[in-house]
């Protein structure tokens, strides 16, 4: 899904302004130990689902909700994996428009097997990836937490405070 009609919304009043907003990632694992990702139509990058959480959502609605919209896979958040801020997270989009998220990152895994598909016009390709094949057009990242997913910490990662 483009933008939504909330940040439509918001735009027309701050135009292209910074706008912090929250997010979701879904590293979602299979029963098979392989990470579901999207190869981007925006970036031409593979990634894993992430959106917006939108007003009166919560964080792991949202993650079920992109994950479904991107993919067409019904999951299951089953941990937080980290909280991610700061100026690595500022984007500009090639409209202008400026945006920094806060993006909570869930381990998921898939209430059902069922094969991913391209469910809407965000991506080129979804697919299933063995952990230890990820494909190698990634951004550092995703690669970062996919890794952090993997590991099974009980904590969550959260960015450390400025110096």
């Amino acid at each position: 899904m483009p933008i939504s009609e909330y940040i439509k919304r918001i735009r027309a009043k701050i135009g292209s302004d910074l706008l912090l907003l929250p997010g979701v990632t879904a590293v979602v694992v299979n029963e098979r130990d392989e990470v579901l990702l999207q190869l981007r139509r925006d970036t031409k990058t593979w990634a894993p689902p992430s959106g917006g959480v939108e007003p009166g959502e919560t964080v792991a609605d949202t993650a079920i909700r992109e994950v479904y919209e991107e993919t067409g896979i019904k999951v299951l958040p089953v941990r937080i994996v980290a909280v991610l801020s700061g100026s690595d997270y500022f984007v500009t989009y090639p409209n202008g428009d400026r945006m920094a998220t806060v993006t909570t990152v869930f381990r998921c895994r898939p209430v059902q097997p069922s094969a991913p598909r391209v469910n809407d016009d965000e991506s080129l390709d979804i697919r299933f990836f063995p952990c230890d094949v990820m494909p190698e057009n990634m951004l550092p990242r995703h690669k970062r937490i996919i890794i952090m997913a993997l590991e099974n910490d009980p904590g969550a990662y959260f960015d450390p405070p400025s110096a």
